[in-house]
């Protein structure tokens, strides 16, 4: 009876004609998840580059002062990526500056009263944005005026194509965000901004 259970046993250790598929199995997956990977890596950087291609475009159409709105623009650059990512929510934010050195900055104190640096009540400060209060950041809403700086944000949210962050525990959708910042053409004068003391 040992005999026997031996030769079986060693038939089976001898055969090699289930090997094939023990070894794809093994191999099939994690094959499987790179290629996926890299798919979704591919796609990703397709997007992204279809994104910043359509919010340049934009930019530069809106420079030449044709008075295009962010609603216009979002659509202008939302047709490009739709092209490529039909379900993508394209969203486009333009805010303007007087000039490159302003971009992202406060509106300057002109008359600073204790303590020194920062912003009180009962501080003057150059109203550059024209909202009648003082900004950390001077920015106006909007596509601006002639001969002003305007830096447009885009961002673009789409639920993967193959949902590996899913996979690994994460959320579906990418996220993808461009940038520029172009000056208007100085098709009219900039209107002076004013010193008030609040």
């Amino acid at each position: 009876m040992k005999a026997r259970c031996g030769q079986a046993l060693g038939r089976i250790a001898r055969n090699r004609r289930g090997a094939s598929v023990v070894e794809f199995a093994l191999i099939a997956l994690p094959a499987i998840a790179v290629m996926c990977g890299l798919f979704d890596l591919g796609y990703r950087q397709y997007v992204a580059t279809q994104l910043q291609d359509a919010l340049d475009r934009a930019a530069r159409r809106v420079t030449i002062g044709t008075g295009t709105t962010a609603a216009q623009l979002t659509a202008m650059v939302g047709e490009s990526v739709k092209a490529i990512a039909r379900n993508a929510d394209v969203v486009v934010v333009p805010t303007s500056y007087g000039n490159f050195q302003q971009v992202a900055k406060p509106e300057p104190i002109t008359t600073d009263k204790p303590p020194l640096g920062v912003y009180n009540a009962g501080d003057c400060f150059l109203d550059i944005n024209g909202n009648g209060v003082w900004d950390a950041d001077s920015a106006r809403a909007g596509t601006g005026g002639s001969d002003d700086v305007v830096l447009y944000t885009a961002t673009v949210t789409y639920p993967e194509i193959v949902p590996m962050s899913r996979l690994m525990g994460g959320n579906a959708v990418t996220k993808l965000t461009a940038t520029t910042m172009l000056k208007n053409q100085p098709y009219a004068s900039q209107p002076e901004p004013v010193t008030l003391c609040r």
